[in-house]
């Protein structure tokens, strides 16, 4: 890639709110409402585990700890969209979410696993197709 001067594009996710975008990247502390943000990810995090949901690490390309690759994949943009989708709606809205790039296996299974304990139906269009997700369940059937 760098003898062709090719660069990868840097994920992000979006998500519109009162007529607003709000764009996110991985790790992103951006925001201005970040710590509630990142208190929604910790406590959408512990809730999803309980449900059996277990973090893929595979998808960290770094040489981290297991415990540092847990938090560094719960970092992804798509996952920041929907924790700030769910301080910022309510039910029966859906949150949507755009991703320019496709949604890794780990935030898709986690996704549906947010789905299932909020009760919120979340829609994710990544660079390859529309996941809608309801109780825990992608219209994909998990083949993306």
């Amino acid at each position: 890639m760098k003898e062709r001067n090719l660069i990868k594009e840097a994920g992000c996710s979006w998500i519109e709110v009162d007529n607003k975008i709000h764009r996110f990247h991985v790790a992103d502390t951006s925001h201005p409402q970040v710590q509630e943000i990142y208190d929604k990810l910790d406590e959408m995090a512990l809730k999803i585990k309980g449900l059996g949901y277990v973090p893929n690490t595979d998808f960290v390309l770094h040489e981290l700890e297991e415990e540092q690759k847990e938090q560094f994949v719960f970092q992804h943009s798509e996952k920041i969209a929907v924790a700030f989708g769910l301080i910022t709606t309510s039910r029966p809205k859906p949150i949507r979410v755009f991703k320019n790039l496709r949604v890794c296996g780990d935030c898709h299974t986690a996704i549906k696993y947010i789905s299932m304990a909020t009760g919120r139906e979340i829609v994710l269009r990544d660079s390859n197709r529309f996941h809608h997700i309801k109780n825990g369940t992608c219209s994909c059937n998990d083949y993306w």
